[in-house]
């Protein structure tokens, strides 16, 4: 079938579509919610067939001097048309050059992230967990875990901002919102030194973001969200975090794939703090 020339800005009318592709794609932990909130906190774009049926997407996502690229699906049908590099290309137009923009690879998507001018500048790792085991408490741990409050978020916002590098207050007030389930962590005066979320999507309980000043901290976290909970379990953390990569196998979870964190163009990301210990997805980073 024909594709139309002209790629097109996507909005909610054509999360139907979107849909689709994420199932063809085996992406399960994208639902009607989920896909919405990514349109409210971002942009879309993709291409139509003929007969206007939605045969790709891509999603940009901007965060002050920090992007992020996800959701790059084209529709089994119509790979190797160069639709994906286009999409790429057309994303990287809406940024400037003052922007770091990152994006999460398939091994089907790398070479063209290469040729686009991205880099490989680290790993994620996605866990899943399906009979989780509750670690035990250390009581010699400097952190006091509580559910949020309204009156945290300005802390909360302002750990977020020193962890990621980029500032995404609005996407946090929203993704509280839906979350099932809101942690702070302080210390013995009171700060607040980290926080985690959970979400349950169509395919699983999802943690993350995940901001703790160590491991110890984000275990403790991880398993207060997770503890006395059923079903299909996921997280994604930066391969960095070594030190919790063995407690994570501890309370049951098994390395599901490790795709590369790519850069455009030939920069660092912004200046981090090293804390931010599990994304929201590869995605949104």
């Amino acid at each position: 079938m024909k594709v139309m020339e002209e790629l097109i800005e996507l909005h909610e009318e054509h999360i139907p579509g979107l849909l689709r592709l994420c199932r063809q794609a085996g992406w399960p932990d994208y639902g009607e919610q989920e896909l919405k909130m990514l349109f409210q906190q971002g942009r879309f774009f993709g291409y139509q067939n003929v007969r206007g049926d939605i045969i790709s997407c891509i999603g940009l996502f901007l965060f002050g001097r920090l992007a992020s690229i996800g959701l790059v699906i084209v529709d089994k049908e119509y790979k190797r048309l160069g639709l994906g590099r286009r999409m790429v290309n057309a994303c990287i137009s809406q940024t400037d050059e003052s922007t770091t923009i990152r994006l999460c690879a398939t091994k089907e998507g790398l070479p063209l992230y290469e040729k686009a001018g991205f880099h490989t500048a680290g790993s994620v790792r996605k866990y899943s967990c399906h009979s989780f085991q509750p670690i035990e408490k250390q009581d010699h741990l400097d952190a006091e875990l509580a559910s949020f409050r309204e009156q945290d978020f300005q802390e909360l916002a302002a750990a977020d901002l020193a962890a990621f590098g980029g500032d995404r207050s609005n996407l946090m007030q929203q993704l509280i919102s839906i979350s099932k389930e809101c942690i702070i962590a302080r210390n013995n005066k009171g700060q607040l030194i980290g926080y985690g979320l959970s979400v349950q999507t169509p395919a699983n309980l999802k943690f993350g973001p995940l901001i703790a000043p160590s491991s110890d901290v984000a275990a403790r976290l991880i398993n207060r969200l997770a503890d006395g909970k059923q079903g299909p379990m996921r997280i994604d953390i930066p391969a960095e975090h070594t030190t919790l990569h063995d407690r994570l196998e501890a309370m049951g979870f098994h390395l599901d794939d490790e795709p590369p964190l790519m850069l455009y163009p030939n920069k660092t990301l912004p200046a981090r703090n090293g804390q931010l210990f599990a994304l929201i997805s590869q995605g949104f980073g």
